[in-house]
């Protein structure tokens, strides 16, 4: 996994969890993803066992409710000012593009803006939604997703040639987001903390026909002395490694799903990881490095019994 970090401009989604989602429309964003990546491709460009790089991990792609769930970018890219924002300045292209005059586009969005340069500062919306402003706020959403995605594929394609794109890894996501997604990348990824994978849910996928894999999901119990069980708890370890088994073979079953990704290796530290505080059971092995058997056996059978089960 590499990560883009730095000082770079941000636009808000409504569901900020880990921070505002990158502006790709900054220069310096696609400066700061060459500093993530170069090192982490550096250091695996040779190994034949790095199948591609996951970048980044549960970006603020949509924000709350139906509204804000699939347009928060493009909520929060109006709540900013133009003069410090390249991604409002992107949207109010693309909007001038369209309509042309602000009054077609006041009639669209049946609002009352007096000019273009009334929609620079934060603004104001009228508070039921048309349906072509949807389509607006839908087009913004994806062009947006576009650009962060090709500004990475691109600089995977010039540092990792040989390596597959996995994705970002999305919790949050819109529809727009996955749509360019399965544009640009060779893989997609969700990280997907259920009981096992509910193949309705991700029905939407299936127009798509892109594969898919589960960049996180885990299990965890409290009888061998971990005070957390982390998102998906177990009764006990036993009930843990029949989860596991459950899960992969969920994901075995589903068409499009070419693997799952467990997280973590090792349980978390008793007294919680440095920046957060999480102190999960979810390790195959404990903080002393000393397997759960039940889990490692768990393991053996699904892995011995997948491929035959693929192809069934």
């Amino acid at each position: 996994t590499a990560g883009v970090w730095g000082e770079h401009k941000r636009v808000p989604s409504g569901s900020d969890y880990w921070g505002k989602m990158h502006d790709p429309y900054d220069p310096q964003f696609a400066v700061n993803a060459r500093a993530g990546i170069e090192p982490v491709a550096q250091r695996v460009k040779d190994d034949p066992w790095c199948l591609g790089f996951f970048v980044d991990n549960e970006l603020s792609w949509a924000g709350q409710g139906e509204e804000g769930g699939r347009y928060g970018l493009a909520y929060g890219a109006l709540s900013l000012n133009a003069d410090e924002s390249p991604a409002k300045r992107a949207f109010l292209e693309q909007l001038r593009g369209k309509y042309g005059s602000i009054e077609r586009l006041n009639e669209a969005w049946g609002a009352n803006y007096a000019s273009w340069d009334a929609l620079k500062p934060p603004v104001q919306l009228p508070p039921t939604p048309t349906r072509e402003r949807q389509r607006d706020f839908s087009e913004f959403v994806r062009a947006f997703a576009r650009k962060y995605f090709q500004t990475i594929r691109d600089i995977l394609r010039e540092l990792a040639p040989n390596h597959l794109y996995l994705g970002c890894r999305f919790a949050w996501y819109s529809l727009d987001a996955v749509i360019a997604c399965a544009e640009l990348c060779d893989v997609m990824s969700f990280n997907i903390y259920a009981p096992k994978l509910n193949h309705g849910a991700y029905s939407f996928l299936l127009p798509l026909d892109k594969p898919v894999i589960i960049g996180e999901f885990h299990f965890g119990a409290l009888d061998r002395g971990m005070f957390h069980t982390g998102l998906v708890a177990a009764a006990n370890q036993r009930e843990r490694a029949r989860m596991y088994e459950e899960y992969v073979n969920s994901v075995i079953d589903h068409p499009l799903f070419v693997g799952c990704h467990w997280f973590q290796y090792m349980d978390q530290p008793l007294t919680g990881r440095w920046f957060d505080g999480e102190n999960y059971n979810i390790g195959f092995v404990t903080i002393t490095d000393t397997p759960y058997p039940e889990m490692v056996a768990a393991a053996r059978r699904v892995h011995g019994a997948m491929y035959a089960r693929r192809g069934r």
